[in-house]
């Protein structure tokens, strides 16, 4: 935009002064006008104008009317500026700061006439160039996003043509382009990117699917003296993300937000394109997952083929992981929907943090993930930074759920990824049921119930437990009484009476009067240490089944 402080630097006779109203020195000017010395004096208003008073005409319009009056009155009128000659009386200033409609002095000499003629024609001329400059850009950009150059390549142009930082978001809010310049560090433009977030993404939403040919724009000015504007990039789904211009606060110009309406345009087609292209290859992708997962394998050969065309070698070490979301406690689920979009975008953002091509799908409330790694060590910087990343995505759409990790052992080929897949889904339903939600559980630390997990189908496992315990849980059923809690609490606490108490907390005389009618109930001798095995790798195997 054309801003007052643009028109008197460039278009007012030497020796203007700004008296009054400074804070609205950035106000857009349209045109400029003489004020009517006959009524209706303010009809030919539509805002935006510098309104230029020659001597006596509030006179002869009327002999009350003050200075201070009409300037109360144009600025209702959403006039720029008004600008007069000679010294306004204090009353007319106090007007002005308060309505922040920048109060200019002229010259005496001044022939008000010419001046309409001449800042007029000036203001038409700065548009025609300024629109002039933005269609050859956007001609420029718009042909290197037709040609299929990249992102990163239409933004690298845009700085060049117009000697300003510019940045490139994408709908989730992460950076995907980024050109400073020499006014400006990397670290100072991404703090004013940070300052400016949460105002520009409120705006953003509410501009909507706003037109994708000629997006509109919008500035906030920092308190660190940096000015961003920015457009929305939007496609046929929307919100693709969006592109900003940093100025210095002051240096401003028109250009720059028709630049950034402009470029926005161009990376609109480019975005748009990639997406399209990530859709697709997304959809295979979840093809070969499901297949892989799934054990509907119609050839081996050629689902590792398919990986390999998407760049993902099968041959090489992998884990399998399972993240899941839960309620925290106390807190209502969120819905399937909310959790997906969680979901998604932080396994995203864990793949772009670990530069690493994973696998994933979302089923329900968890996402599924298959990491590529090379040794345990590498492992963990996995399990850490999907941690990390949904914590942040949580933290983004302000969700009180808690993440619960499932992790397989390493492993390779489409059998070792499936058999990893499997340990992960066991290890994250026995962490939960074990230490309860937003815990990472490994296959290697689940120690017996690897065993268990490997005989589950076998109909023998549900018999033991039943004939070991069925009748201590009958009998608490029947009389309200907890004898298998009880005996929980005997084996956790190593066998001692007085550590079982404590857990529970009760008297210990309680525990030893529990433990013998569990041992008159079943006929077992809790000093036997056969007995004490039976019943206490019958209390795992009720663990591991859901009880």
């Amino acid at each position: 935009m054309i801003s007052v402080a643009d028109i008197v630097q460039t278009s007012l006779p030497p020796g203007t002064r700004v008296v009054a109203g400074k804070d609205g020195l950035g106000r857009e000017v349209t045109w400029a006008t003489r004020l009517r010395p006959a009524p209706p004096a303010f009809g030919h208003l539509s805002g935006g104008e510098i309104v230029l008073l020659p001597p006596d005409v509030l006179s002869l319009l009327d002999e009350r009317l003050t200075l201070a009056d009409a300037i109360r009155q144009l600025a209702g009128f959403g006039v720029a500026a008004v600008a007069v000659t000679g010294d306004p009386e204090p009353e007319a200033r106090n007007a002005a700061d308060m309505d922040a409609l920048p109060l200019l002095v002229l010259p005496a000499s001044v022939d008000f006439s010419l001046l309409e003629r001449e800042t007029s024609r000036a203001i038409a001329e700065r548009r025609r160039a300024v629109q002039q400059q933005g269609q050859e850009t956007g001609r420029r950009l718009m042909e290197l996003a037709i040609a299929g150059e990249s992102l990163t390549e239409l933004t690298t142009e845009l700085a060049r043509l117009a000697g300003r930082v510019v940045a490139l978001e994408g709908r989730d809010g992460r950076l995907l382009a980024f050109q400073p310049n020499g006014a400006t560090s990397d670290a100072d433009g991404r703090r004013v990117l940070e300052r400016t977030r949460s105002a520009a993404h409120a705006w953003l939403r509410s501009v909507g699917s706003s037109s994708a040919a000629e997006p509109p724009t919008q500035a906030w000015t920092t308190e660190t003296g940096w000015t961003r504007i920015v457009a929305p990039v939007t496609g046929r789904d929307g919100l693709l993300g969006n592109l900003s211009i940093l100025a210095l606060a002051g240096d401003e110009r028109l250009e720059d937000s028709i630049l950034a309406s402009r470029a926005a345009a161009a990376c609109a087609v480019t975005m748009a394109r990639d997406h399209a292209a990530a859709s697709a290859r997304r959809e295979v992708e979840l093809n070969v997952l499901d297949e892989m997962l799934d054990g509907a394998l119609r050839s081996e050969v050629s689902l590792i083929q398919q990986a390999q065309r998407l760049g993902h070698d099968l041959s090489q070490d992998f884990c399998a992981m399972i993240a899941r979301l839960d309620p925290a406690p106390g807190a209502t689920a969120r819905s399937r929907e909310g959790r997906w979009t969680v979901l998604e975008e932080g396994l995203q953002r864990a793949s772009q943090a670990r530069q690493a091509r994973i696998l994933w799908r979302v089923r329900n409330a968890s996402a599924e993930i298959v990491w590529p790694v090379a040794d345990p060590a590498a492992l963990q910087e996995a399990i850490r930074t999907t941690r990390q990343e949904m914590g942040t995505a949580l933290q983004a759409h302000g969700a009180t759920e808690v993440v619960s990790l499932g992790i397989g052992r390493i492993s390779s080929g489409v059998q070792g990824i499936r058999h990893s897949h499997q340990e992960a889904r066991q290890a994250l339903m026995l962490g939960r049921r074990l230490h309860g939600p937003g815990h990472t559980t490994a296959f290697d630390d689940l120690g017996i119930y690897r065993l268990i997990f490997a005989a589950e189908q076998l109909p023998e496992l549900g018999n033991f437990q039943h004939e070991a315990l069925g009748t201590l849980l009958a009998y608490d059923t029947q009389h309200g009484s907890n004898l298998i809690p009880t005996l929980e609490a005997f084996f956790a606490a190593n066998c001692s009476p007085k550590e079982a108490a404590t857990l529970l907390q009760v008297h210990r005389n309680t525990v030893l009067y529990r433990l013998e009618r569990i041992a008159d109930i079943t006929g077992m001798d809790l000093n036997d240490p056969d007995v004490r095995l039976r019943l206490h790798l019958a209390l795992h195997i009720r663990l591991a089944l859901g009880a």
